[in-house]
């Protein structure tokens, strides 16, 4: 197919695919999105959530915050797109490349409370943190304030954004012990950290490496007071890693105050692997630059002299083109859909029941150190520990041996993990902490 009359004659682009939600049902009958979605499937019960996933039982699933499984709406959804695909691969591609990520980008938005203009879609929190942090316009005497508590990912984001424009990276301790971490410590240590030459403001959400979660939207506040006081080419830009609070918290992603999020949607949002997504509020998009050629029409008719009337949304400049796994990006709206017919607010509420039943169950353990507070308000769903002298490397074994999946988190100074959603069971909890307790018992 001849592309430039391909993208002349298209009666539908990504523009109009993110303003017109009537695309959502437009789909010719040969695109297996229109396949109609079973009206079987019970999600009222944990018990009928816990059923659309493949997992092994056999097994107590402790880790699903590193990779999760894919619940039976998605992998449908992949295996319908994986089979047009393998049937007539150009030709599919040609049908809808310039739709299915506005589909996407549609479904996305809707579950985070914000415009799908504002989101770009890539393959995990690691590319979206990356062509964030190399797209800022920032240049020599800049500061990027950072904290000791981010991921490795992070870190080197924006240390290449240094070393390539001359600014500068600050990381501190926002608090001195997760155990004892307050909302006003975090935003205390925070404001006093901003200097004249501070453009950016980066931190985790949910962190990894203790389970502390940071309080965003009292962050933003914090940034907010800064920036009244600047002139508007001294604002500071606020971002966020929100990876693990996305897809377990009850928040728009607009309300939380941040200019830039990025998270992964294979973990908490249990998506098709290798998808993710990138948020810029519409006010700060002037401060990025693309890094990756984008699909989407707009791209394409600038480059040939045919540009739309319009300004192009940090969607279709910002969202990575190339060849993808198309059959996992383009079912990424199911996994939206399933999260938002579980509901949120429901989400929410089991991931905090079964994450507090933990922590307190932790607590009463003998050896058990416990890192991550028990308060909803300062964790989520990642609960770090030590047991007695163990390590956490060995600690995860033992577990695994008594047949849980745990994790322990990748940093310098690392902690076991146990990470229940809304796959879990009470028992599931229970069972864990019986183990534990058995384990500290004998050493």
């Amino acid at each position: 197919m001849d592309r430039r009359l391909f993208l002349r004659s298209s009666s539908v682009s990504i523009g109009s695919a993110l303003t017109l939600p009537t695309l959502l049902n437009g789909c010719s009958s040969e695109n297996p999105k229109a396949a109609p979605v079973e009206t079987s499937t019970d999600l009222s019960t944990w018990e009928g959530v816990r059923a659309q996933f493949p997992l092994d039982h056999s097994m107590i699933q402790m880790a699903q915050m590193l990779l999760a499984s894919h619940p039976k709406p998605v992998a449908d959804a992949i295996a319908r797109q994986r089979q047009a695909f393998d049937a007539s691969p150009a030709t599919y591609w040609e049908e809808h490349f310039l739709t299915a990520e506005g589909i996407v980008a549609q479904a996305a938005a809707k579950y985070m409370g914000v415009d799908p203009g504002e989101v770009a879609l890539t393959d995990s929190t690691t590319m979206g943190t990356a062509i964030l942090f190399n797209g800022m316009k920032l240049k020599p005497g800049d500061e990027i304030l950072s904290t000791t508590h981010d991921h490795y990912v992070t870190d080197k984001s924006i240390d290449f954004v240094c070393e390539k424009t001359g600014a500068t990276n600050r990381r501190i301790e926002e608090y001195a012990d997760p155990r004892t971490v307050t909302v006003e410590e975090v935003t205390s240590n925070i404001a006093k950290a901003i200097s004249d030459k501070t453009r950016v403001v980066m931190v985790t959400w949910v962190q990894s490496c203790t389970g502390v979660k940071l309080p965003i939207r009292d962050i933003s506040k914090v940034i907010q007071e800064a920036n009244a006081a600047r002139p508007k080419e001294k604002r500071i830009y606020f971002a966020v890693d929100g990876v693990h609070g996305f897809g377990n918290q009850d928040e728009d992603i607009s309300g939380l105050g941040c200019d830039y999020f990025s998270a992964g949607t294979h973990k908490w949002i249990f998506g098709p692997r290798g998808t993710g997504i990138l948020f810029a509020r519409k006010d700060a998009w002037d401060f990025i630059r693309p890094t990756i050629p984008q699909f989407s029409d707009y791209p394409y008719l600038d480059w040939m002299g045919m540009a739309p009337d319009r300004e192009p949304t940090f969607h279709e400049l910002m969202s990575p083109g190339g060849f993808h796994a198309f059959d996992h990006r383009w079912s990424l709206d199911a996994a939206f859909e399933f999260q938002m017919s579980m509901g949120r607010d429901r989400v929410h509420q089991r991931t905090t029941e079964l994450n507090t039943r933990l922590k307190k169950g932790m607590q009463d353990i003998n050896g058990v150190d416990l890192l991550t507070p028990v308060d909803p308000a300062l964790s989520a769903g990642i609960n770090c520990f030590i047991a007695r002298d163990l390590d956490a490397t060995e600690t995860v074994k033992r577990f695994h041996d008594a047949g849980i999946i745990a994790s322990s988190s990748p940093y310098r100074i690392s902690y076991a993990r146990l990470t229940p959603c809304v796959i879990n069971t009470e028992a599931e909890v229970d069972t864990s902490l019986q183990i534990l307790e058995r384990m500290v018992a004998t050493i």
